[in-house]
């Protein structure tokens, strides 16, 4: 069983849906919720992708289109200065000096027709003859000047009428020497706005087009997600309800932990048993349960076999903790608990009927004994002698039967007492009683008085064994009208420090592990006998004084006139 549930939670951990918890159907809900919203991010964080990548795809566009629209105006800048360069009346001038200042009309009157900017024309020194500013004729220009070397070229020009692009070519003349050089250009101002066309024109039609796109996906992947999601609703609620049907159905408790120990499933019959609410899970089980060995069992702290038998405040229960593990990372465990109540009753039932069976053995052992010498004897022929050992033991044995049959008025425990009494004395161990009150009238049933009592004396007869002149007191008072006492008082090795009720919790012993019959049975006498006291609502506590003092405090019966 365990194994099974082991292999589905490994499955379960790693499923879509394993955050689903058997709280109720409204937490599945809530998943699904949250399972669109996380739909939803996607679709928006896929929406900001797209148009980031639209955005840095114009600019890279725009970038691109006035790069191509400068290398356009560079080139036509260049063919017009080649054009004025190519003629032979410009080469002229210019190797003469332009004396007439003919070059300035003529460069006036290409640049009207061509659409110039300016049109700029030099000797071989870089000494203007023309521009569109008539002041700065004569004027060297500024820069390096490749044209009079030969080469024609094209720039971004800062020059005085602000950036332009501008092409550069030399001038020769009719024995093919440099003489001078032409410079065209065209104002960027002047060509921006049909780069500004240009960016409109993609803004438009590229962000339509992918607007129109997305939402175009956008409508089928939502269709599409639509359909799969109620294909996978549904799946998933009737995953949920088999998953809910075997949970409840299984007549053990099960919990399954996340590696923080945080639960993450539990059924009904876990809360039944550790006494929880199903709103519990996604809370820590440190956060539910105090410290106790329950506790350190359910973290996996304790190391154990297949089973631990132990008690809480209403039962005593089979503990089973497994870790689960998923290509070799811890992802949680799971543990089942089994409710052995009526088990352990049964079995404290029968150690009571055994408890009295061996008082009976001793007893009848004593009395074989007792018997073997009155016949020895009377063999001897020493009938007084054998009339007054018969009358020593029949004055005692009547005495204490009387005693305490009178006294507790209680003749099942009265019979208990007689046979610890016999018991002891095998042992070489005084057992004294003390009634100062009779034990009839007890809210507790029966049967956990003997257990009680029982349990207490045989840990008192175990504790002064070995010990000399071993002696066990146990006494029987009325502690007020609410409450009646019982003492146990040994004078054996006493009981740990420096905290003595340390021997009421579930799993303490000081025995030899060897000595138990049953491994899940050691350390549980006492907390069976703290768990009974309790749930009578009543009280015990122990302390060392020359060994060790167990105190009980046990409610009577009330009466309707109280």
């Amino acid at each position: 069983m365990l194994k099974i549930l082991t292999e589905g939670f490994a499955r379960f951990a790693h499923s879509p849906f394993k955050a689903l918890t058997s709280a109720d159907f409204s937490v599945q809900t809530r998943q699904v919720k949250s399972w669109r919203v996380s739909l939803t991010k996607v679709a928006t964080n896929r929406t900001f992708i797209v148009f980031l990548a639209a955005a840095l795809g114009l600019l890279l566009t725009f970038n691109i289109a006035k790069n191509v629209e400068e290398n356009q105006y560079k080139e036509r800048a260049l063919t017009v200065a080649e054009s004025v360069a190519s003629i032979p009346l410009v080469a002229d001038l210019v190797e003469g000096g332009d004396p007439q200042h003919e070059l300035q009309t003529l460069a006036e009157r290409i640049r009207h027709q061509t659409g110039a900017t300016y049109i700029v024309i030099t000797d071989h020194d870089g000494i203007r003859f023309s521009h569109p500013n008539s002041l700065l004729i004569g004027q060297r220009i500024d820069g390096l000047l490749f044209a009079l070397e030969g080469k024609s070229y094209t720039t971004l020009n800062n020059g005085t009428l602000g950036t332009s692009a501008n092409g550069k070519t030399p001038i020769y003349n009719m024995q093919g020497k440099i003489v001078g050089l032409v410079s065209a250009g065209f104002l960027i101002s002047n060509f921006s706005h049909e780069t500004t066309y240009l960016r409109q024109s993609f803004l438009l039609y590229g962000l339509g087009v992918i607007i129109l796109g997305f939402f175009l996906a956008e409508f089928l992947s939502r269709r599409l997600r639509s359909r799969k999601g109620q294909i996978e609703l549904t799946e998933m609620r009737l995953k949920y309800q088999e998953r809910e049907a075997m949970l409840h159905a299984i007549k053990e408790g099960v919990i399954s932990f996340s590696p923080q120990h945080k639960v993450l499933l539990i059924n009904d019959e876990a809360c039944r048993l550790l006494n929880l609410s199903p709103d519990v899970v996604g809370k820590f089980i440190q956060d539910l349960l105090p410290p106790s060995r329950l506790l350190d069992l359910l973290e996996g702290e304790i190391a154990q076999g297949d089973d631990e038998l132990l008690l809480n405040e209403n039962f005593s229960l089979r503990v089973n903790h497994r870790s689960v593990r998923q290509l070799g990372r811890d992802i949680g465990s799971i543990v089942t608990i089994r409710d052995r109540t009526e088990h352990v009753d049964l079995l404290r039932e029968i150690d009571s009927v055994k408890n009295l069976t061996d008082a009976l053995r001793g007893q009848q052992h004593e009395y074989a004994n007792r018997i073997h010498t009155v016949t020895g004897l009377l063999e001897l022929d020493r009938m007084n002698e054998a009339l007054l050992y018969l009358g020593e033991i029949s004055s005692i044995e009547g005495n204490l039967a009387e005693t305490l049959t009178n006294r507790i008025a209680n003749s099942t425990i009265a019979a208990l007492l007689l046979a610890k009494t016999a018991i002891a004395r095998e042992k070489g161990i005084t057992l004294t009683v003390h009634a100062e009150t009779p034990f009839d009238d007890l809210e507790i049933g029966i049967n956990a008085q003997i257990t009680i009592i029982g349990n207490l004396i045989d840990n008192a007869i175990e504790a002064a064994t070995g010990v000399e002149d071993g002696a066990v007191v146990i006494s029987f008072t009325q502690h007020d009208k609410i409450y009646k006492s019982i003492e146990v008082r040994d004078n054996g090795h006493g009981l740990p420090e420096p905290d003595p009720d340390i021997v009421f919790e579930d799993g303490f012993s000081t025995k030899p592990t060897a000595t138990h019959g049953h491994r899940g049975h050691r350390g549980l006498g006492l907390a069976i006998v703290n768990r009974l006291v309790r749930q009578a609502k009543g009280s015990i506590s122990c302390i060392n004084d020359d060994g060790a003092v167990f105190f009980v405090k046990l409610p009577v019966k009330q009466s309707s006139d109280d």
